[in-house]
């Protein structure tokens, strides 16, 4: 897009001075023309008389020497004001010239670009400070979308690839359409289904777009319904799971989606956990609100992963297959869990050492539980 031609900051501020200089030097010239020939002839006067014709050539004398000097100033005034308006105008100048410069490379793709905050006015500064900080995130925003599109690919590769493979087996007569084939086609058609539920799930959490229907709901039946739902799957694996009763305390939250959170948490504690081990559900008041803890005596997390844990697709233990997750509960839990003003963590001590999951969530108003 071209852009129509337009005074640079240096002429605004040189025509600007000019103006002021001009203004200026017109109300001295007006007070000398005004009130100098008065001044002038009483000083006169006071003196001795002098003869008319001497008088008149000293105030023509004195009218122009005042216009020599009105117009001496007037030179001076005008090389001062270019020159400071040069002086003034550089910085100003460097920065915005820079800073076209690092917009033109963001425009085009560059997302590497930066502006040297080196300006020694404050807001040009700051204004630089505000750029690259705009740069950063917008790198950050790039790098997580290839990723995204990347760990994506992955996710649907697997699925389609075994979908594809039975299809063609059964096309070439070498599987039949049992209902051993179907339930494996069915699993993995359903596994791309919650894919696709999970990104729009979190799409429309962190666009504030997740209808919550929030209630008062008591702590200790948000737990025991969790650990209700997954008490088979842990007697299966031979995990114990402890359920601490909770404080009578009541929270504002919709429970089917924080059931989903505490669900997530406790399915990748089961999942980490050994047969033997012991994964522990507590509730407890905290300050300004309530404290869930899943705590599990599994794996653990070594700490290089504990920054990425709630990233899309990110797995702190690379594991595949049915056993493995998709890398979206927690990104998931996060939003949701953000969403109604709360906030989730997740702690080790290292590997072998278990892992801590804590959901804080904020207190109920006064009188909400009826």
């Amino acid at each position: 897009m071209s852009i129509p031609r337009r005074l640079t900051v240096r002429t605004h501020l040189l025509l600007g001075n000019l103006a002021l200089t001009v203004t200026a030097l017109g109300v001295t010239w007006a007070v000398i023309a005004l009130i100098g020939p008065s001044l002038f002839r009483n000083h006169i006067e006071r003196g001795a008389p002098l003869p008319p014709e001497v008088l008149d050539r000293a105030e023509t004398a004195f009218h122009i020497a005042n216009l020599i000097e009105v117009v001496v100033a007037a030179g001076v005034a005008f090389l001062l004001t270019l020159g400071l308006s040069v002086l003034v105008t550089r910085p100003v100048r460097r920065t915005a010239t820079a800073m076209a410069s690092t917009l033109a490379r963001l425009t085009a793709s560059d997302y590497t670009a930066r502006l040297p905050v080196e300006s020694t006015v404050t807001e040009l500064a700051a204004l630089a400070v505000t750029v690259n900080s705009m740069a950063e995130t917008i790198q950050r925003t790039e790098a997580t979308r290839r990723r995204l599109l990347t760990d994506l690919a992955h996710e649907m590769r697997t699925p389609l690839a075994t979908i594809d493979g039975f299809l063609e087996a059964i096309q070439d007569g070498i599987e039949t359409a049992d209902p051993a084939t179907l339930a494996i086609l069915r699993q993995q058609a359903q596994k791309l289904t919650r894919l696709a539920d999970d990104l729009k799930a979190i799409s429309a959490a962190e666009e504030h777009r997740l209808d919550l229907t929030l209630r008062p709901v008591p702590v200790d039946r948000l737990i025991r319904d969790a650990a209700d739902a997954l008490s088979r799957a842990y007697q299966a694996k031979g995990v114990a799971l402890r359920v601490q009763p909770a404080a009578p305390t009541v929270v504002h939250v919709d429970a089917q989606r924080i059931n989903q959170v505490l669900t997530n948490l406790l399915t990748n504690a089961l999942r980490h956990t050994p047969a033997g081990g012991q994964v522990t559900l507590t509730a407890g008041e905290s300050p300004g609100g309530v404290q869930i803890t899943v705590r599990d005596t599994g794996e653990g997390i070594a700490a290089e992963h504990l920054p990425f844990l709630f990233e899309r697709f990110y797995r702190a233990h690379r594991r595949t297959g049915p056993g493995g997750g998709s890398g979206l509960g927690l990104t998931i839990s996060r939003a949701i869990v953000t969403a109604h003003a709360g906030t989730v963590t997740v702690a080790s001590a290292g590997p072998g050492q278990g892992t801590t999951a804590q959901v804080t969530l904020p207190a109920s108003p006064p009188g909400s539980a009826g």
